[in-house]
């Protein structure tokens, strides 16, 4: 018997970059407007990935400065679409952007660690796991 599996076919993923300088929870919702404002500004992008793919992949960036040159590089010099989300609470700074899926979009997020990844898990009962 074969235990290989078939390789997956490559996908277009849909990218999320968010600031790891903010706090898990945070992080979270920017991530969740970024895909939201994503979906309003650019549908007809937002509607093909969700029926070719449906792919999504978040990633951590340092901070701001690091998200808005991240920004640059994509809409400037990658030409893709892309959405930055600024949160009034913050004063207006820039937490999240999405950026057009395909694969320029995965070349330049490909040095960037997953958000979230060193999250902590949550118990009810209030303890650190």
């Amino acid at each position: 018997m074969n235990d290989e599996r078939p390789p997956r076919p490559l996908v277009d993923k849909l990218y999320i970059a968010v600031r790891a300088d903010l706090p898990p929870g945070l992080q979270l919702a920017q991530s969740v407007h970024a895909m939201a404002q994503f979906w309003d500004e650019h549908p007809s992008f937002a509607r093909s990935w969700l029926h070719r793919s449906n792919f999504l992949v978040c990633v951590s960036v340092p901070n701001e400065d690091a998200l808005l040159a991240l920004a640059a590089e994509a809409s400037l010099g990658q030409e893709l679409c892309t959405t930055k989300v600024n949160e009034p609470d913050l004063g207006d700074e820039y937490t999240a952007i999405a950026i057009q899926p395909g694969e320029k979009a995965a070349a330049l997020c490909a040095s960037f660690p997953l958000a979230l990844r060193n999250a902590f898990d949550y118990d009810p009962k209030g303890a650190v796991v």
